[in-house]
């Protein structure tokens, strides 16, 4: 029977799940406390956290946001790195580190909805960064922004059409850069 501390964890690891971007896997067996707590403050730095639980807790917990792929890495003293925002800058951190520190290994993880493979963090940490991404965004928009000052006076009908062609055109260009970057390209 579960005891209500697990059944806390448990919540809280799936409200972690469920927000998450980027999920990696690890066996941190052989890192002493101190290297811990220095992992855990450069994932810190770098927008993640570093969680350690019981894998039946993560299993659940995965389960619960729709993220079974994730129970074939749970073997094992198991960490979980959670990124929620700028899933490369946590990449390229945690990539960096493991580099220096041999003692980690990386079983895979999720991006997204997408399983990834052990070897998969080093084709994230060549995504673009977010504020790449932004600046994109913002370069999509500025550009049509001219033809949209042009029809300001026009009937109401016309700017909603010009507005629903850029937002359109803009979120033509986000799904492709989107499928380019999962595509490792």
């Amino acid at each position: 029977m579960p005891t209500e501390r697990k059944i806390a964890t448990v919540e809280h690891l799936t409200e972690k799940l469920s927000r998450m971007q980027l999920a990696v896997v690890t066996d941190y067996r052989g890192l002493t406390v101190a290297e811990m707590a220095e992992l855990r403050g450069k994932l810190r730095e770098s927008g993640a956290e570093l969680i350690v639980a019981k894998n039946t807790l993560i299993r659940l917990a995965a389960r619960q946001t729709g993220h079974e792929q994730m129970e074939s890495l749970l073997a094992g003293p198991t960490a979980l790195t959670l990124a929620y925002d700028d899933v490369a800058r946590v990449a390229k951190t945690l990539n960096d580190y493991l580099k220096d520190t041999p003692k980690v290994s990386i079983r895979g993880g999720v991006l997204g909805q997408s399983f990834l493979p052990a070897d998969g963090l080093e084709q994230v940490t060549k995504l673009p960064s977010r504020e790449q991404v932004l600046a994109e965004i913002v370069g999509g928009i500025q550009s049509p922004i001219s033809g949209v000052v042009n029809v300001i006076n026009a009937p109401l009908t016309g700017v909603v059409g010009v507005v629903d062609a850029v937002v359109s055109d803009v979120m033509n260009v986000l799904q492709a850069r989107i499928n380019q970057m999962q595509s490792g390209s």
